[in-house]
């Protein structure tokens, strides 16, 4: 359940974008002749915007995606003004095809840039799809263009201007990109699915305004997921996926009334660095910044810096939150590290074979609190008092709290 509320939580942007680009789009094709032009021409202008930024951001995924997402829609505008049937023909099958099928294609690829020798491949690919429906046209390659159009299963589904192979591509992508937002919730893999589901009532081609609207929503989702990404940049910390110091500063600046700030350090951590390499140490850090999110239901945590990590309670005291921070600390120190299975309680390993502790990490923090309240110091003076407490605790001898 928790991982279905994740993922609605991710789609939300997109499940909004796609009920209004429904209604939008319910009424489109009773648009004034002007309406439907400038509905197209904000498509284009949207699709252009988000694709420059995409360049800027040098997200190879985005951009090649909204290339071909520009293309299609260029290649459906002109589909509706065609006279040639050979000409329909041919750019329908491709269209139908060739536009989930890089969109799939798209969302896996890695980020290598985009004019590299790796972004030439991806540009190369798209334009060899672009040419082919002109080859068709020129050649009068109607076979190739039956071909695209091939037909699985005789249904009520054949009458539809979108072509089985299309349908297929779409349906298989939708299913696959819904197992991988079950895995990860993320706004680029959001704005992919959306991008697949919008593809369905694009390629029905019900007209150019109709085909506008549900094109600009996908651009929208593209650039929010932009946006999105932008914000965790700025303001996660990569590592341990916890709000970084930037985040930080931001809200320190709202505390008001009484609050607690505590600086969480890990102990000895260059020893684990030094002897076990900085890939184990990254480790640690996630391990000490998950037991955080876990067990100080109460704090907000925050990745402070190299191995320090700060936990902020909103409207409360020393008194109310020592038996909690007491609790984090030894919760921590309880648990083995496992550098083969990323963390695990010492007392699932009870029996194991001589020498299997070889690979379990004994990991402890020390803390230092303090206590701010309204008109008293600012928050970074408070913070500054935490820090001082810390230390004190590791002078003390480590694995252990201090109050300011």
């Amino acid at each position: 359940m928790k991982i279905l509320i994740g993922v609605l939580y991710t789609l939300l942007p997109e499940i909004l974008l796609f009920s209004f680009a429904i209604l939008l789009g319910w009424q489109a094709q009773s648009f004034p002749h002007a309406g439907q032009l400038a509905a197209e021409i904000t498509t284009a202008a949207i699709l252009v915007s988000v694709l420059a930024l995409s360049l800027q951001f040098n997200k190879s995924r985005l951009f090649f995606a909204l290339l071909v997402l520009l293309l299609a829609y260029g290649g459906l505008l002109l589909l509706m003004r065609a006279p040639d049937s050979v000409s329909q023909d041919a750019l329908r099958g491709c269209l139908c095809l060739f536009l989930p099928l890089d969109l799939l294609l798209f969302s896996r690829i890695e980020e290598r840039g985009i004019f590299t020798r790796y972004g030439a491949v991806w540009f190369g690919l798209v334009g060899a799809e672009s040419l082919l429906p002109a080859g068709l046209i020129a050649a009068r390659g109607d076979g190739v263009a039956a071909a695209l159009d091939v037909r699985f299963i005789s249904t009520s589904v054949t009458s539809l201007p979108i072509t089985q192979p299309g349908l297929l591509a779409i349906g298989l992508g939708l299913l696959w990109l819904n197992d991988r937002l079950l895995r990860r919730h993320s706004a680029e893999l959001a704005a992919f699915f959306l991008s697949l589901v919008v593809a369905l009532p694009m390629l029905y081609a019900g007209g150019p305004a109709v085909v506008a609207v549900f094109a600009g929503a996908a651009g929208l989702a593209f650039g929010y997921a932009l946006i999105q990404e932008s914000w965790s940049m700025a303001y996660l910390d990569e590592l341990t996926g916890l709000p970084g110091r930037r985040a930080l500063e931001e809200h320190m600046r709202q505390l008001g009334g009484h609050y607690v700030i505590a600086m969480v350090d890990v102990d000895h951590f260059k020893h684990f660095n030094d002897r076990y390499g900085h890939d184990v140490g990254d480790q640690v850090l996630r391990f000490v910044a998950s037991r955080l999110e876990l067990k100080a239901p109460g704090g907000k945590p925050f990745r402070y810096g190299g191995e320090e990590f700060s936990l902020i309670y909103a409207g409360r005291g020393l008194a109310d939150v020592e038996a909690e921070l007491e609790q984090l600390r030894a919760d921590i120190e309880t648990c083995r590290f496992d550098l083969r299975r990323r963390g695990r309680r010492n007392e699932d390993h009870l029996g194991q074979e001589p020498g299997a502790e070889a690979d379990m990490l004994a990991i402890t923090v020390s803390i230092g609190a303090a206590e701010g309240g309204a008109g008293e110091h600012e928050p970074w003076a408070v913070l500054k008092s935490a820090d001082k407490a810390l230390y004190a605790a590791k002078h003390a001898g480590r694995n252990r709290m201090s109050l300011a």
